[in-house]
């Protein structure tokens, strides 16, 4: 569950590189500029790792404000998550969080 968690992280993190890269070199080749590969390289590394890093920490926050509002109810000690309201706002980004922090559930099965 968690090596699965971390591809979709990935995933999302790469197109988000992929199309912030494009918008960039589309926008440069309009202004009549030529940029070489390094630059456009470096960029799509940089942007790759603050994708991932924004991705877990809006995750976490939003598991953090949806369990702060009662939509996710934990019990217990160490905490195991309960219930998941089905309306539950920002609801993926807490799934995700619940995916890559799988010792929340009561089974862990990976």
């Amino acid at each position: 569950m968690r090596f699965k968690a971390r591809m979709l992280v990935l995933l999302v993190a790469a197109l988000v590189t992929q199309v912030t890269t494009l918008v960039i070199s589309i926008l440069v080749n309009a202004a009549g500029t030529k940029v070489p590969a390094i630059p456009f390289a470096i960029f799509a590394c940089i942007t790759l790792a603050l994708a991932q890093r924004w991705i877990l920490v809006d995750a976490a926050k939003a598991f953090d404000e949806a369990v702060a509002k009662r939509h996710v109810l934990l019990q217990g000690e160490p905490p195991r998550i309960t219930f998941i309201l089905a309306t539950c706002p920002r609801r993926w980004f807490v799934l995700l969080h619940v995916q890559l922090h799988p010792e929340l559930l009561d089974e862990v099965s990976e």
